[in-house]
């Protein structure tokens, strides 16, 4: 019985670890996407792997169990490179790659060789630092990336990563359970660790997969200046603050829900980095909170003046979504969409 369930969990995790590796490989030939369907890859044959070595009689220090391990750590740094490309996106090296690797491929060869145990322990202690180093690293990475977006985008869908901080609390608890797995070997504890792993990575490729690549629209180091010189190199401040006002206040561009700020650079003739200073520092404002203000404010003379449906305004008003709709509304003005046309009415 112990041995069907084993069997079974495998079986169903490498048929998942291979349908993901297939369809990042369909999904095209961004770096994200590549690094999720090499890591998926390398889980499947893992796992198969691991299927000839698996024995009742195994434990913690039964030598295959000692070097399946050692192994399977092979895929720890591609966890940071997928992190690594969605906080700073464009900024992973093939250099980077073979550095951050290394030490997972050498040090497993020189068990293999030596069969010295010490290399293990040196391994599991490396692997732990490098992980909550870069678990670490993702948490105060996100604060600044979103801080970016704020700068570049006029929306949010598919390019946050606040789902990024439940997943990475979900890995402790995941890593909390291959520890004990690697410690006491047990079938249950290794079925229980394998079908957590694959509902967490359930959704992670949810995610990922609806993931909008921004790595156009953000500068990564370096990026040579002279891609984003403007156009007029004597245009000044007051004149790219006329085009710019006039682009939202009189032709409405806000109302395209798409509208990024390489689009606005573009249209009045200027760089990125000229219109984001000019947000900052002649509204005190990024370029989503100016123009989801403006929205807002279109949101409510339609609810002022008509009978549109609340959906009907949110796609109007130039929001890709009812849940932005109602938080960026309430939020600035203090009250839901429907208690704001109420209070219109009894006036």
């Amino acid at each position: 019985m112990e041995n069907e369930v084993i069997f079974y969990t495998y079986g169903l995790c490498t048929m998942f670890y291979a349908m993901m590796a297939w369809i990042f490989w369909r999904r095209g030939s961004d770096k994200l996407s590549r690094l999720v369907m090499i890591l998926m890859m390398i889980i499947s044959i893992s796992l198969i792997k691991d299927l000839f070595f698996l024995h009742d009689e195994m434990n913690a220090k039964d030598w295959n169990w000692i070097m399946m391990t050692a192994v399977d750590m092979v895929a720890e740094p591609f966890y940071a490179f997928i992190l690594i490309e969605l906080c700073r996106p464009g900024t992973l090296s093939k250099k980077m790659m073979l550095c951050h690797e290394a030490p997972f491929v050498l040090l497993p060869i020189l068990l293999y060789i030596t069969r010295i145990e010490t290399f293990y322990d040196i391994l599991v202690a490396w692997s732990a630092i490098y992980g909550v180093y870069y678990a670490i690293w993702t948490l105060i990475e996100i604060p600044r990336y979103h801080k970016i977006l704020k700068e570049r985008f006029s929306y949010e869908e598919n390019i946050n990563l606040n789902w990024l901080r439940i997943i990475m609390f979900s890995f402790f608890a995941i890593l909390t359970l291959w520890v004990v797995d690697s410690v006491i070997v047990n079938i249950y504890i290794e079925s229980a660790y394998m079908i957590g792993s694959m509902v967490i990575w359930m959704f992670i490729c949810s995610f990922i997969y609806r993931h909008e690549s921004v790595l156009s629209e953000l500068t990564v180091a370096g990026t040579s200046a002279k891609e984003d010189m403007p156009k007029d190199e004597d245009i000044n401040p007051v004149d790219i603050g006329i085009r710019i006002e006039h682009l939202m206040l009189i032709q409405k561009a806000y109302l395209n829900p798409q509208i990024k700020l390489s689009d606005v650079a573009k249209q009045i003739g200027s760089n990125r980095t000229y219109v984001s200073n000019w947000f900052n520092r002649n509204r005190q404002s990024s370029f989503f909170d100016y123009v989801n203000d403006l929205r807002v404010e279109f949101a409510c003379t339609l609810l002022e003046t008509s009978d549109m449906s609340l959906g009907d305004i949110s796609h109007e008003s130039g929001f890709n979504s009812k849940a932005t709709f109602y938080r960026l509304f309430k939020k600035l003005k203090g009250c839901t969409p429907n208690e704001f046309r109420d209070k219109c009415k009894t006036l």
